[in-house]
């Protein structure tokens, strides 16, 4: 069966599922929007190799690195196999002394693959690899929230043709945002496309973006950050009312990303489907609103979560985040009620991602006072609070 004859009847039957999870999904709040947040957001940083020479002991090979957090920030931590990895404060560094015993006193440790965000408080801090010294950490002050997956079960990779993300929104009221010249906020599907040819292959970062900006929406597509392929964009305004393109709530539906081999070459496909605006609801049905088309004749391709590192330095995770409306900027809720669900195409049906967090790393956007709160695999409840990094499920 192809995706696109069954497509519409599973996206009825994940909005049933969703809606009798969350009854509240009939509430609806929108206010005022203001002004400017500042952002601070560290750079991705990869751990030098050895320190010291091989010698018998848990930590006979490691690494260390300075860490400095202030208040707010939190400390991102890709763990990876054979790595045992631990959080030391100058205390606790001096008390170890170095290898190759393993410290017995530590601020935090982990020796189990995965993504972690550790809140350990303001201050300097040692991190410190035994084993494999290689790690991917970064300093975050605010990310884009909501649902990502990072990996599979057993640590591996997730492929598939097409990745979906459902989305309900009951109130948004916004206290300030930056990067774009009017307020506003975004909802991003971002995922990773894998191109295979011959010896060679290309990485290519993909967005479809449902784009709130000055009580306006439209649905955008971009790859590799810079590269703008489309958009939905279509406003009219009738005696100084708007009355196309007009962002209200509740607004519910799906933004799709889909990929297809050619003899032409691969085609990234970007979509949406409109399933509620405000009191008027609408029969789902999948615009594809913009294409792109990558000239590589007997190439193959999917849609990869994958713990590897990607071309920007981190791991090729699939997200359905909120952040501000553009070009790096910020938004701060003073209001906000959404529910999200995150799912890939398995071969015949949409299935949840099983392994979720409550953030995502591959976009430059980011969002304030955002709380997240687990519904289900890969389904979560976004309202106002302070920011919790941390896994939803899995």
């Amino acid at each position: 069966m192809k995706l696109g004859d069954v497509a519409l009847v599973l996206i009825v039957a994940l909005i049933a599922i969703v809606m009798l999870t969350s009854p509240a999904f009939n509430d609806l709040v929108m206010t005022s929007i203001k002004g400017a947040i500042n952002y601070l957001i560290g750079n991705a940083t990869v751990m030098p190799t050895l320190i010291t020479g091989s010698v018998s002991g848990p930590c006979g090979s490691w690494g260390l690195i300075n860490v400095n957090l202030t208040n707010d920030e939190s400390l991102f931590l890709e763990v990876v196999n054979g790595s045992y990895v631990y959080l030391l404060s100058g205390y606790q560094l001096r008390g170890w002394g170095g290898g190759p015993r393993a410290p017995s006193n530590y601020t935090w440790f982990s020796s189990v693959p995965g993504i972690y965000v550790v809140n350990p408080g303001p201050g300097n801090y040692s991190l410190l690899v035994c084993g494999n010294t290689g790690v991917i950490y970064r300093v975050l002050n605010y990310t884009a929230m909501g649902v990502a997956a990072y990996y599979g079960p057993g640590y591996g990779n997730i492929t598939t043709d097409a990745v979906l993300g459902f989305f309900n929104i009951t109130s948004a009221n916004i206290e300030n945002s930056t990067g774009a010249a009017a307020p506003g906020f975004s909802l991003q599907l971002n995922a990773y496309v894998i191109i295979e040819y011959g010896d060679g292959e290309e990485i290519h970062w993909v967005q479809d973006a449902l784009v709130i900006m000055d009580d306006q929406y439209w649905f955008q597509g971009e790859m590799d950050v810079v590269n703008y392929i489309g958009s939905s964009r279509n406003f009219i305004y009738e005696q100084g009312k708007c009355v196309l393109g007009c962002f209200e709530t509740p607004m519910s539906g799906v933004l799709v990303i889909a990929v297809n081999s050619t003899g032409y070459g691969v085609v990234i496909n970007f979509g949406y489907a409109l399933l509620r605006l405000g009191n008027e609801t609408f029969s789902p049905r999948v615009n594809w609103f913009a294409h792109e088309l990558i000239p590589i004749v007997n190439a193959t391709a999917c849609i990869m979560t994958s713990p590897a590192e990607g071309p920007y330095g981190w791991p090729m995770d699939t997200e359905l985040v909120i952040g501000g409306p553009g070009n790096g900027g910020g938004v701060k809720f003073r209001e906000l009620d959404a529910y999200l669900s995150l799912l890939y195409w398995n071969g015949t049906s949409w299935a949840p991602y099983p392994i979720t967090y409550t953030f995502g790393v591959s976009t430059g956007e980011y969002a304030v006072n955002v709380y997240v709160l687990p519904i289900s695999p890969a389904t979560a409840e976004l309202v106002t609070g302070h920011n919790d990094y941390q896994q939803l499920s899995g």
